[in-house]
């Protein structure tokens, strides 16, 4: 987890750093872009060699290993090959010219889209930070969890073209999900992010076409990759963060290991970028105090209390 805590305090430190630089400037700038991701950078590497990763005590018999032991890591291998069929299949074509024409590649985002690629250009074109609701006229403030557009808007400031940086973005989020899944619950956990669509896929059965069975009125069970996780573009930082912070408090609280990383500083970043994801991981903190029972648990029930005071980046 070491290199997944370090790529996501890159992500939030770019983020406010770049948030706060801007309003004390005025706006989003070059400078003001590059300044940000080579401090994020700085602390990224902190967090790098801060975070201990405890590793399994090495198999004493290793050298005896029977034949089906040697295969017992392939149907995590297979799981990630369908997460990189997904990733790549959903970010790639996530936005793209098809001759003159722009187009996106799945119809469910077709607003949601519209709307990240109003926030970036927003911030990009250097408007003054706290901004007001682009949409909205009469709206005083930006109440959106913008966080993830604004890292983009940081990229596209820092030369990095629009589309490039939508399409590497979704891509490492996608691998430091699996990543974190793989971490928390191992091929339970991927292939329930991956295959919780319900029962309506295995139509494909009856006449074996690459087509969305759930794109019907009487089905309202939707899958989470290509409804959420492609669409609501927070969930992109929020859902790795918040594996992480499970697996942390897990290592911390149960197993007795330490972990170097501010765990306080990673949720507020985290309920800039996603509100409904911070509100989850609160509750999580409740459910193992109530599972473990210790004292340790107990301070982290406290710690949650003072989580839910009002934080100025909900707008």
């Amino acid at each position: 987890m070491k290199w997944l805590s370090g790529g996501l305090t890159f992500v939030n430190f770019a983020t406010i750093c770049g948030l706060l630089i801007g309003m004390v400037t005025g706006g989003l700038s070059t400078p003001v872009a590059l300044v940000a991701l080579v401090l994020a950078a700085a602390f990224g590497l902190l967090a790098y060699l801060r975070t201990s990763d405890p590793k399994s005590e090495p198999d004493s018999l290793a050298g005896e290993k029977s034949n089906a032991s040697k295969y017992r890591n392939l149907p995590i291998w297979i799981l990630a090959g369908f997460f990189t069929i997904f990733a790549v299949r959903s970010f790639c074509w996530l936005l793209f010219f098809d001759g003159t024409e722009l187009k996106i590649q799945s119809p469910v985002n077709l607003g949601d889209l519209g709307l990240h690629l109003t926030h970036i250009k927003f911030f990009a074109n250097g408007v003054h930070l706290w901004p007001s609701n682009p949409i909205y006229v009469f709206s005083d403030h930006l109440r959106y969890p913008a966080g993830i557009d604004f890292f983009n808007a940081l990229l596209l400031k820092a030369n990095v073209d629009l589309i490039p940086g939508l399409v590497w973005v979704g891509l490492l989020a996608s691998i430091g999900t699996c990543y974190a899944l793989y971490r928390w619950g191992g091929g339970f956990a991927i292939a329930g992010f991956l295959f919780n669509g319900g029962l309506a896929g295995f139509q494909f059965f009856r006449n074996f076409k690459f087509v969305d069975y759930q794109d019907v009125n009487n089905i309202a069970w939707k899958s989470i990759p290509l409804t959420m996780f492609v669409t609501q573009r927070g969930l992109l930082y929020a859902i790795p963060v918040g594996l992480l912070l499970l697996w942390h408090w897990r290592e911390k609280y149960l197993t007795r290991f330490r972990f170097g990383l501010s765990s306080r500083f990673m949720d507020r970043c985290r309920f800039f970028t996603s509100t409904p994801s911070w509100r989850s991981a609160s509750c999580s903190r409740v459910f193992l105090w109530w599972v473990t029972r210790r004292f340790a648990a107990t301070r982290l029930l406290c710690f949650s209390a003072r989580s839910f005071r009002p934080r100025f980046l909900s707008g």
